[in-house]
């Protein structure tokens, strides 16, 4: 019966003493503060104020609501300095974490794999589509520019990313998209509200993929499809071989799965995607595959993607004592030494299932 609004419009009153100042201190109308508190009195029944000498006064129902408030109040403030300490949790937990550097990277490998990812990223005319972990804005800027027709809803739990992806959009001139802050696990949006859903690399980083998929499915039409695109690290392969290499990788591997997340979760997108429960669910393996024949791909995914990657968990891994400094350095240099007239081979996976 009582909302929050109602516990700050008395709270506010009984601090300032007056209606006219309550209004402005909540930035509402005398007319709106006046609806509000009628609202009120007609749920509860009573009457919690009575003018006296044009001063306010609260009636005895009113005082003892008046005092519960302010304990209420700084109950709500506890509750939301601890979902702040989660949300900032969660970021600290995400493992490349929201540097300029990572930034740039994410719209490098954006960039150089988008023939390969998207060549059929495409939905049928003036569809209504959530991305989910839009992050800075990489792949929208793609997928909403081939859509033309279609709106996008494109959120993430990083207001900082947010920023970002507004500020790349604007830049280019793109409309068909909005922006917002949303946590994947509860959604803010009604049962099937979307035609279709696109998520890319996000699963790798869940502690709850199937809790997020269950959510993803719900805000989903039926018959409508998710689109989810995910790496694996254990498809990784390069020439020269290098133990140190591979240990690097695996030191990102395994510092992501301390983290909560799965480097390796493109192999089990069909397993997983069926038990949550979609249908028709297919998997198109999307490899890459590089030699100095391919200049662009050797600068684009050997250097500014992959091992960019890797260089960017350097100082956790060795902070968490998965990996020696020695032996990092060792891996990160061979694996840029594999664009210098070696190979190097690493592969997508990119599913499409209908609810």
């Amino acid at each position: 019966m009582i909302e929050v609004k109602h516990l700050k419009l008395i709270d506010t009153v009984a601090r300032v003493g007056s209606l006219n100042k309550a209004a402005e201190e909540l930035f509402l109308t005398q007319s709106a503060l006046s609806h509000q508190l009628k609202e009120l009195e007609t749920r509860l029944g009573v009457h919690i104020f009575h003018r006296l000498n044009n001063q306010l006064h609260f009636t005895p129902e009113g005082k003892e609501l008046k005092d519960a408030c302010k304990n209420m109040l700084q109950q709500f403030e506890h509750l939301e300095d601890r979902v702040r300490k989660i949300s900032q949790d969660q970021f600290k937990r995400y493992v490349h974490g929201y540097s300029n550097e990572e930034s740039q990277r994410l719209n490098d490998q954006a960039k150089t794999m988008a023939e390969i990812l998207h060549y059929d990223s495409f939905w049928e005319e003036k569809s209504s589509i959530l991305e989910v972990g839009c992050g800075v804005g990489a792949q929208t800027k793609i997928i909403t520019k081939q859509n033309p027709t279609s709106h996008f809803t494109s959120i993430d739990f990083s207001e900082k990313s947010l920023l970002k992806a507004q500020e790349t959009i604007n830049s280019i001139g793109i409309e068909n998209v909005t922006f917002k802050k949303a946590d994947v696990y509860e959604l803010p949006f009604k049962n099937e509200s979307f035609d279709h859903v696109f998520v890319c690399f996000v699963l790798e980083h869940l502690e709850k993929a199937e809790s997020a998929l269950k959510e993803l499915k719900r805000v989903l039409k039926k018959n409508g499809t998710l689109t989810v695109i995910e790496g694996d690290h254990g498809s990784t392969f390069f020439y020269p071989d290098s133990n140190a290499a591979r240990k690097a990788i695996q030191a990102q591997v395994h510092l992501q799965k301390k983290n909560g997340g799965n480097a390796n979760i493109g192999r089990e997108l069909f397993p997983l995607l069926s038990k949550i429960g979609f249908s028709n669910v297919k998997i198109s393996p999307r490899q890459i595959y590089v030699d100095e024949s391919k200049p662009e791909m050797v600068e684009g995914f050997i250097k500014n993607t992959f091992t960019a990657m890797i260089q960017g968990i350097k100082e956790d891994a060795i902070t968490q004592k998965i990996i020696s400094n020695a032996e990092m350095e060792r891996g990160i240099n061979d694996l840029y030494d594999t664009a210098q007239g070696g190979t190097f081979c690493y592969t997508f996976f990119k599913a499409v299932a209908v609810k």
